[in-house]
């Protein structure tokens, strides 16, 4: 892709911030292929070693430097919404798995629910996004089904341009190294605006997890869910996880790798659904309804 211009037919742009792993992201092209709605994509290559197949719509963009996932995420967005015209982005993992017609699945969504952030169902850390189906994406059938949720995992995450003008982007400041805080922080903030966030089961992935982070010698579970506890704390306040939840009262605030990390949690909320109500609550911001 050169230039402002992109093709009509073209629905949305994917958004892959990734370092090494080229095989990862390979594999994650071809099964992006699998859908129908057009769509684009753009590598951000924190390595600086990724060669897009000839032929396809991929876009890469190389830093100087390795600025991880956050940083990189915002450069790729930034980038594309100043030289497309598309209304939603996707931002996506390369250590992934997709069902068949994943872009698909979630183009339809956001018609269907005109959410602030989706994001698909998965075999992975949250249980707001876990599902029955464990199998391998590719056997996986969609099913038309949407429900509000707190947030949505970093891992695959559909924003529209609305939301971005709106909020702004992913809140590197606060999470600068791993970025672990960043989802949540984009989801309350576009709750707050008065927009919802949604899980999708029209899409599903099966996330490998650290797929690139696990190059990095310097990177632990435990340390990004410190960043992330951190951030949240000095922006949200110590109550963070109180208004993270609110309205999801009978939601488990523990994800599987929380559960590792904290095996002395004496409390473990058993797993439930209730909506959240779309009507902004937070005067200061612009209001997504």
């Amino acid at each position: 892709m050169s230039g402002s211009i992109i093709d009509d037919r073209i629905a949305l742009m994917v958004i892959i911030c990734a370092y090494g792993r080229e095989d990862l992201t390979l594999q994650a092209l071809a099964d992006l292929g699998q859908s129908r709605i057009g769509h684009m994509v753009c590598i951000v290559d924190n390595h600086g070693s990724f060669v897009a197949p000839v032929g396809d719509k991929v876009r890469v963009i190389r830093p100087s430097t390795n600025v991880g996932w956050a940083r990189g995420s915002n450069l790729g967005l930034d980038t594309m919404i100043s030289q497309t015209d598309a209304q939603l982005f996707v931002l996506l993992n390369n250590d992934v798995r997709l069902s068949h017609g994943f872009v698909d699945g979630l183009y339809e969504a956001w018609e269907h629910t005109n959410g602030a952030v989706i994001g698909p169902a998965y075999d992975h850390n949250w249980p707001h996004q876990r599902i029955s189906y464990t199998g391998h994406p590719f056997r996986y059938r969609p099913r038309a089904i949407e429900r509000t949720v707190p947030f949505i995992d970093g891992t695959c995450m559909l924003i529209s341009r609305k939301t971005i003008e709106a909020i702004g982007f992913l809140d590197e400041a606060h999470w600068p190294r791993w970025g672990w805080g960043c989802d949540k922080d984009f989801c309350l903030r576009a709750r707050s605006a008065g927009g919802c966030v949604f899980v999708t089961e029209r899409s599903y992935l099966s996330h490998s997890a650290r797929g690139t982070a696990a190059l990095m010698t310097d990177f632990s579970e435990a340390k990004a869910e410190a960043e992330n506890d951190a951030g949240m704390t000095v922006k949200w306040g110590a109550t963070w996880r109180d208004r993270l939840y609110e309205g999801f009262d009978h939601h488990s605030r523990v994800g599987l790798v929380q559960e590792k990390l904290r095996e002395d949690s004496t409390s473990n909320p058993e797993p439930g659904s209730q909506n959240y109500p779309c009507d902004g609550s937070n005067g200061d911001l612009p209001n997504l309804a």
